[in-house]
């Protein structure tokens, strides 16, 4: 289902409002390294607005989102910093739920997941030595990397069953062990290890989840281009102000010719990513063949873009650029934190060059680690 234009705009005009009004630099600060590292009051209120409900079918009281409903609150992600884990539960746990879990699964746990008193995380990268495996009703093994982990209730995760076919199952937080840690832009994220943990499966056994786990990782990397675009927005435009304020020699360091060209370049790259994000958005309902290529061409280069218009910000604003106390070095933060997320911009170049080798082999389809 395609949201209608109506409805985005709504959206973005509401979600514009309360993050300029509830969720500037400073209130940011304040809960920033602090347990649960993230604002329970704003995780309330995106429940309260039903952001959290956005991908719920219309009679359980969401709108059905689509990819560009979806990119309007990643994007605000990026422009605001926002720390609590709406791509973790809000996109990833709460569409694979819808996709894949059985119908009292749903029922059980998309009330909960919309009201935000539960939050889910989605476990997909095994550590290499020891990988996920599910075998009658129990978990073992480790998960790295986990966006997230360190607060969410419930985990959902990609594991192996004996058969070596892929299997989704989710585990609750108290039957595994957590490694909880800080990413580099402030938000959470943990290990976990499983060691015969009770894990119930999604769906019915013997119902693929390849397809879902390959489907939900491309709408991770759409969403975090969204993010990623609302990142290049903001810095382009404290650039810009900053290069007007800034003063050297009498008059404004704007004035520099060469600063203006760098700053053309940022927003070319700007608009370049909006571009790319509106084709990402627009290809992931597709099959699966033809969607990766756009989906990963999309995340290689919107990564590339906000590290470059980061890297620039930075250097435009001299020392102050890496300080704790300006904004522009937590925005870098963020842009770094980004392009390592749910396979980076190296993962999906390769990928996306695969696929535009193979392009006049339809039957070859380039094999994408689960």
């Amino acid at each position: 289902m395609s949201t209608d234009h109506d409805t985005i705009s709504m959206l973005r005009d509401a979600v514009q409002r309360y993050t300029n009004d509830h969720y500037g630099f400073l209130d940011r600060a304040g809960v920033l390294g602090r347990a649960p590292g993230f604002s329970p009051r704003a995780w309330r209120d995106y429940a309260d607005f039903g952001w959290l409900a956005l991908r719920l079918p219309e009679d359980d009281g969401g709108i059905d989102a689509d990819a560009a409903a979806i990119g309007v609150l990643m994007e605000a992600a990026g422009r605001r910093l926002l720390l609590e884990p709406l791509l973790a539960s809000a996109v990833l746990g709460t569409g694979l739920l819808l996709r894949t879990g059985s119908a009292a699964q749903r029922q059980a746990w998309l009330p909960q997941l919309a009201d935000g008193s539960v939050k889910l995380a989605f476990a997909h990268q095994d550590d290499a030595n020891a990988p996920c495996v599910w075998r009658d009703g129990l978990l073992d093994g480790v998960k790295t990397g986990v966006l997230h982990g360190d607060v969410a209730d419930r985990v959902i995760v990609a594991a192996r069953n004996p058969a070596g076919d892929a299997v989704l199952c989710m585990v609750a937080a108290g039957d595994l062990a957590a490694s909880s840690y800080r990413l580099v832009d402030g938000r959470g994220a943990a290990n976990l290890r499983f060691d015969g943990a009770r894990a119930e499966m999604l769906g019915q056994p013997g119902q693929p989840a390849q397809d879902a786990i390959a489907l939900a990782l491309d709408e991770a990397a759409v969403a975090l281009c969204a993010e990623a675009y609302g990142v290049i927005a903001s810095l382009v435009a404290i650039s810009g102000a900053y290069l007007k304020m800034r003063k050297q020699f009498g008059k404004p360091i704007g004035t520099n010719q060469a600063l203006q060209h760098r700053m053309v370049d940022m927003y070319l790259l700007q608009e370049e990513s909006r571009a790319l994000v509106n084709a990402a958005q627009q290809v992931l309902a597709l099959p699966r063949a033809e969607r990766e290529r756009v989906v990963s061409g999309a995340r290689a280069y919107v990564g590339a873009a906000v590290r470059r218009v980061a890297n620039e910000a930075v250097q435009m604003h001299g020392g102050l650029g890496i300080t704790e106390e300006l904004d522009v070095s937590h925005y870098f933060r963020r842009a770094m934190t980004i392009d390592s997320l749910f396979g980076g911009r190296d993962l999906h170049m390769a990928r996306f060059t695969a696929h535009s080798l193979t392009a006049d082999q339809p039957g070859e389809q380039p094999c994408v680690p689960m």
